[in-house]
C-alpha cells in the first residue's frame, strides 16, 4: 500500500511539472523510453535495482545512457529517485503517470481479450462502441487467450465486462445445477 502511495505521489509530482511546461506527451514518451531501456537490458536492470550498488554508480550509469535523451527535469527526477533509493518504484511511477495523463486527456485503456485475433473492422467497431459507452477516447490493448473459447473480455480501469463463452458456459452450468437440485 505504501509503495503504491509513494508511486502516486512521485507520479503526480512529475505530472504537474510536465503539465506546467506543456510537455505531457513528451514526458510520457521519455518515461516509457526509460522503462523500455531498463526492462530491455538485463545488466542495466540488475545494476539499477541492486540494493548494494552505491547510488553514485547508478547515477553515473543512468546519466551516460540518457544524456541528451531526457528533459532536464526528467533526468533530475530519475537521479532523485536513485538518491532517495526509490528506483524500485520506477515502473509503478511510470504506470501511475500514464494513468494520470490519460485521465486528463480523457483517454481510457481497454484491456481486451479474445479467443482469436480481431480483424481491423472488429477492432474499429469495438473501439467505437467502447468510446460511446465510456465517453472517452479508447486505446485498445489486445490479448489472445484461446481458453475463453469465444466472445470477448474487456477491462477498463476497475470495470470488467466478461462476454466470454467460458463465462456463459459456467453460468449455464450453475443454473442447470441449481435448477436440478430444486427439482429433487
Amino acid at each position: 500500500m505504501l509503495t503504491n502511495q509513494l508511486a502516486q505521489t512521485y507520479a503526480q509530482a512529475i505530472y504537474e511539472i510536465a503539465a506546467d511546461k506543456g510537455m505531457l506527451d513528451e514526458v510520457q514518451s521519455q518515461l516509457e523510453t526509460i522503462q523500455e531501456t531498463v526492462s530491455g537490458h538485463h545488466d542495466l536492470n540488475a545494476l539499477l535495482y541492486h540494493p548494494l550498488i552505491p547510488p553514485q554508480a547508478k547515477k553515473e550509469t543512468v546519466t551516460k545512457i540518457f544524456t541528451g535523451e531526457l528533459a532536464d527535469f526528467v533526468s533530475n527526477f530519475l537521479l532523485l529517485l536513485i538518491d532517495k533509493r526509490r528506483e524500485t518504484l520506477l515502473h509503478a511511477i511510470i504506470s501511475e503517470y500514464v494513468k494520470i495523463a490519460n485521465q486528463t486527456r480523457n483517454i481510457a485503456v481497454a484491456e481486451v481479450t479474445t479467443a482469436k485475433p480481431l480483424t481491423d473492422s472488429q477492432r474499429d467497431a469495438l473501439t467505437a462502441k467502447l468510446s460511446k459507452v465510456t465517453g472517452s477516447q479508447i486505446i485498445l490493448k489486445l490479448h489472445v487467450d484461446e481458453q475463453i473459447l469465444g466472445g470477448v473480455v474487456v477491462k477498463i480501469g476497475e470495470k470488467l465486462i466478461d462476454g466470454s463463452i467460458v463465462r456463459q458456459l459456467k453460468s449455464l452450468k450453475t443454473a442447470l445445477l441449481s435448477s436440478d437440485q430444486t427439482a429433487v
